[in-house]
């Protein structure tokens, strides 16, 4: 429940941290534009938690399955299952034509960095045993 609960809470506002407040400012820099750099973004956070909860909570319950699996490297593979479960969604605009660039692959960065982050936080830390 604690992971749940983790990546309900952090993912989707770091998720606009990534997209708006980095990435975006990046690619304004990149082409010379003005940075858009604006605490009033903010105000979004609402439509935020609407489009950023079920992603998460996808990628929660992929992090449980494999928690419980104790499987090896689980935080880099909730980072891949991150990425696919933000990018997922483009993939019908594709046949759009600034969809053809490769660098819209770096969108699913802003679900491959909180689903780490937040998979990394739910791990169950065990307590030395004493001898």
């Amino acid at each position: 429940m604690k992971r749940f609960l983790i990546f309900a809470a952090i993912a989707p506002p770091l998720g606009f941290i990534i997209a708006f407040w980095i990435m975006l400012q990046i690619a304004n820099w990149m082409v010379g534009g003005p940075g858009t750099f604006d605490m009033q973004q903010v105000a979004m956070l609402p439509t935020i938690y609407l489009v950023g909860l079920i992603p998460a909570l996808l990628t929660a319950g992929f992090d449980h399955v494999l928690a419980k699996r104790e499987m090896s490297y689980r935080i880099a593979l909730t980072a891949l299952f991150g990425y696919f479960v933000s990018y997922a969604p483009l993939v019908g605009a594709f046949r759009l034509a600034f969809m053809h660039d490769p660098g819209v692959l770096l969108l699913g960065i802003v679900g491959a960095v909180p689903a780490a982050l937040c998979s990394w936080l739910s791990t169950e830390r065990r307590q030395p045993v004493d001898a």
